[in-house]
């Protein structure tokens, strides 16, 4: 059989599930006369989550919520046990207390303050004695026409209400208080007034003021809002010779969020995930404003008991009731820290209007994208195309080749596996790109394997070279004729007339039938390679896009039995319009493109 039976889909699918539709055709595909073995080991849908991290607000003010609904400043209150006048006068009484002195004859009032400790009953009924250096006090508003002061002075303490709304536990992180006990004597008045004069020598007066508490306070503040694309990933297990054993290689499909212009293709050795578990949403819908959980972005903070809870969360691996996001991984390179992962290739099937009065130039996820895959346990060869109906400047009809290639030298199987994709143009206002967003002097994440690295967009992306140089640059070569390379030079004039007329060619007036080429791989060192599987560069003229081409292959189905025929292989062809894909680094960059095995019969 000239070529391996291949399966032959088509369909269409919402921009928003194409990763995922591409993914199940390809592993569900009937294969003909053998076992599809390409598998599906990763799926995960777009997910977001928010993480926190604990900062301390130095000397913030203590403030207490009293139950009339008004907010009190706390005081610390000092250390006044062995407080002396000028002179050197203890201004303490023998019970601990101090007076209020209301003139410089240092005659007391009526008002005195407790320093050393007093004695109360808790709510069981047991006498505790409180040490007054250091209490917490607040001094409330009270209606009592008893109180001439007007105010009462409590002790509080300094914790937090756990999210019950009831367990109160003590600490000094958190800027809430509970009432402990009303505080004996006259603070209320000092609190009230804001200082006593206490005593008067030598034309100095020694005055007793309350300090304001401050303290370190808790503040947990977001982390810019972390988030995952919609993922897929697909083993694969190409065909090798009988006695080698089969390489096994993963191909990464992922959709960039709130993007329906193209999706990111990249492939390596060794992947391991792991699928989210929990609820990502319990990081934030309570902690945040939800309005403000964008990707990238910093979220608002409502609740910080909540945040502190996914905080403790996040940071205690003993935490079973909580989210744990995707994880990915691969087979890490000889020096057991870089990944072998190729960078991201964007295969591209829309683009931005860039019609200036069309006020919306996105495209939506719910517009169609066609698509039309021809899958072998080898290779997939995939033509997809945005919807034109919103646009007819801003839709692309775009190639990927993903797999292993038809290789001269009979033992390049390992290593034997690559993609290129079609990109679209090369403008922030269609596309996002610009040129240097993709080349390998201007974005180090297509020169992490090198000064050739490939990019997988105007080359062909190789595992391997003969010398084990991961992801390198592959060009296409295959039989032309002289194209007009307009647009990338000037043909000179002796070769001007070898340049066929662009109406006039079609099928050979001689073999009444269309001839097409292999497409072969060259590296710039390594020399030519081997050449795409069942995908054939064909000239770009008089064809109708997905006109199909019968090839009689004059090979007998049965040598035995001349009345079986030969075989007939059917190939499809699509006139490819990306801006960018690897027929721009080839010898005809402007009037080639593809056909792909659809039948073999």
């Amino acid at each position: 059989m000239p070529s391996k039976q291949v399966a032959w889909i088509e369909g269409e699918v919402t921009a928003d599930l194409l990763i995922n539709k591409l993914a199940d055709e390809i592993v569900n595909a009937k294969i003909p006369e053998t076992k599809n073995r390409w598998e599906k080991v990763f799926e995960v849908n777009e997910d977001k989550w928010v993480t926190y991290t604990k900062t301390i607000v130095a000397d913030t003010q203590g403030t207490y919520k009293h139950t009339d609904g008004k907010t009190y400043p706390v005081y610390v209150l000092p250390d006044l046990r062995e407080l002396r006048g000028n002179g050197g006068t203890l201004l303490v009484d023998n019970n601990g207390y101090i007076f209020e002195t209301i003139n410089t004859e240092n005659v007391k009032s009526s008002k005195k303050i407790q320093v050393k400790e007093f004695v109360y009953k808790n709510d069981a009924g047991n006498d505790i004695t409180l040490s007054v250096p250091g209490l917490l006090v607040v001094n409330v508003d009270d209606t009592d026409p008893a109180n001439t002061v007007r105010k009462k002075c409590y002790v509080v303490q300094q914790g937090k209400y756990e999210l019950d709304g009831v367990t109160f536990t003590p600490g000094k992180e958190w800027d809430e208080y509970k009432l402990i006990t009303q505080m004996p004597s006259d603070w209320n008045d000092l609190l009230s007034k804001g200082q006593w004069s206490v005593f008067y020598y030598s034309w100095e007066w020694t005055y007793v003021r309350p300090t304001l508490y401050k303290f370190g306070m808790v503040k947990y503040i977001a982390n810019p809002v972390h988030h995952y694309d919609r993922t897929v990933v697909l083993k694969a297990v190409p065909d090798v010779p009988s006695g080698q054993t089969p390489n096994d290689y993963f191909v990464m499909l992922k959709h960039p969020i709130q993007q329906y212009n193209y999706l990111d293709v990249s492939y390596g050795k060794g992947f391991t995930g792991k699928n989210p578990v929990g609820n990502s949403a319990d990081t934030y819908q309570l902690a945040c404003d939800k309005s403000t959980v964008i990707p990238g972005k910093v979220p608002v903070v409502l609740d910080q008991k909540q945040a502190e809870l996914q905080y403790n969360k996040w940071n205690n691996p003993d935490y079973t009731d909580k989210y744990t996001p995707p994880h990915e991984a691969w087979a890490h390179d000889y020096d057991d820290k870089v990944e072998i992962k190729s960078p991201s290739s964007h295969f591209f099937y829309g683009a931005d209007s860039v019609v200036s009065w069309v006020p919306n130039k996105k495209r939506r996820p719910d517009y169609w994208v066609e698509y039309n895959l021809s899958v072998s346990n080898d290779r997939v060869a995939i033509v997809i195309e945005g919807d034109p109906s919103p646009d007819m400047d801003a839709y692309y009809s775009s190639f990927a080749y993903i797999g292993k290639t038809i290789p001269f030298a009979d033992y390049d199987h390992k290593g034997n596996f690559g993609i290129t994709v079609g990109m679209g143009d090369l403008t922030k206002e269609k596309s996002g790109f610009l040129p240097a967003d993709i080349k390998q002097d201007t974005n180090p994440n297509y020169s992490g394997w090198g000064r050739y690295t490939s990019n997988g967009m105007y080359s062909f992306s190789m595992l391997q070279t003969r010398s084990s140089v991961y992801f390198q640059a592959y060009y296409p070569a295959f039989i032309t004729q002289l194209p007009k390379y307009d647009g990338v030079g000037t043909i000179p004039p002796e070769l001007s007339k070898m340049v066929l007329e662009a109406n006039g060619f079609q099928s050979s007036k001689w073999t009444k039938k269309y001839h097409a080429s292999p497409i072969y791989l060259v590296h710039q060192f390594e020399g030519y390679r081997g050449y795409l599987d069942s995908v054939v560069a064909i000239e770009d003229h008089n064809l109708i896009n997905k006109d199909e081409l019968v090839v009689d292959t004059e090979e007998p189905k049965d040598p035995k039995n001349p009345a079986a025929g030969t075989w007939t292989e059917v190939y499809k062809f699509f006139r490819i319009n990306t801006p960018v894909n690897f027929f721009k680094y080839s010898p005809n960059p402007t009037d080639c493109t593809i056909a792909i095995l659809k039948e073999v019969y």
